[in-house]
């Protein structure tokens, strides 16, 4: 790997890295759940570090194209979220609107960083715009949920 090439992967690791932690607190563990989420540390770092190193391998390492990633994603998104027994896509109601709800977050913490580090956000300008929708796809969730 180049050095050049290296120095990108380990700052998207980093700001990956990052986002997940922003993210896991804001949208799973803020207020009377922190505690919680520091009783599986240091195991929660490590998967979100094994997921993070998933795509670095495809996206750095393998060269592999976006859509070929993104299906990647897809894999790791259902089989993760599942295994958290995550309750949008346990109800056959929310299975639709939570899939696009995980996609786009999924697709946040993937490819944002990734853009980012290779300065390549204006040539996936559609995509990225559709990524960063999930707050407002979240809050009408939440509003129609409750």
């Amino acid at each position: 790997m180049k050095p050049s090439k290296l120095k990108k992967g380990i700052m998207y690791i980093a700001l990956s890295f990052i986002l997940w932690l922003i993210l896991e607190y804001i949208i799973v563990w803020r207020g009377e759940r922190f505690a919680e989420w520091i009783s599986y540390m240091p195991w929660a770092l490590f998967q979100y570090l094994f997921i993070i190193l998933i795509f670095w391998f495809f996206l750095f390492v393998k060269n592999w194209s976006h859509k070929r990633v993104f299906i990647v994603m897809l894999i790791v998104l259902y089989v993760f979220e599942f295994l958290w027994q995550n309750f949008l896509l346990l109800n056959i109601i929310l299975f639709i609107p939570g899939s696009i709800l995980l996609i786009q977050l999924w697709g946040f913490l993937t490819f944002i960083p990734f853009w980012i580090v290779n300065k390549s956000i204006k040539q996936n300008i559609k995509l990225t715009i559709f990524y960063c929708l999930w707050p407002v796809l979240g809050f009408i969730m939440a509003i129609v949920m409750s």
